[in-house]
């Protein structure tokens, strides 16, 4: 919990300095790069239900979650299995999630990002299903010196 916590902390306190920095380095122009990899991967695994790509792509300690319209979701295997599995899997013949507006921000070994999305899907019963809204992730770097997705928040989605 503590970890979780200062994950947030940072992530808050780090939105107060990000205009006080200068124009972004190479690694920086790199990180960001890496973490819209990152991103794009997760879109993948809700388009695909990929459990084996959230395995790679979101951190597997007990400070996870995701929370959102269809619930809140505390550890990896709740992630992976209740969500992505489960109701991505369970409710939609086909899934096709989009990301526009993309903000990336970075602060040492935690960061965040803010986009707004589009979800066309089809339910199982075939009838269309096209919600938008607003997502933050907040990231953290691995000692691996990989990012891993730590946090997950959705706003109230929008019919279209």
């Amino acid at each position: 919990m503590k970890v979780y916590c200062y994950i947030c902390l940072m992530a808050v306190a780090s939105l107060l300095f990000v205009g006080c920095s200068g124009k972004g380095s190479v690694s920086q122009e790199a990180e960001q790069g890496k973490l819209t990899y990152l991103i794009d991967r997760y879109i993948e695994s809700i388009n695909r239900c990929d459990t084996a790509l959230v395995n790679r792509i979101w951190s597997h300690e007990d400070y996870v979650s995701f929370i959102g319209p269809s619930g809140y979701y505390s550890t990896h295997s709740e992630i992976r299995d209740s969500l992505v599995l489960g109701l991505f899997g369970t409710a939609f013949s086909k899934r096709n999630l989009r990301k526009d507006n993309l903000k990336l921000s970075i602060d040492g070994n935690i960061a965040w990002s803010e986009f707004t999305w589009v979800f066309d899907a089809v339910r199982m019963d075939g009838t269309p299903h096209h919600t938008k809204g607003r997502e933050t992730q907040i990231f953290q770097k691995g000692e691996n010196g990989e990012w891993v997705l730590s946090l997950i928040h959705i706003s109230e989605p929008t019919r279209l």
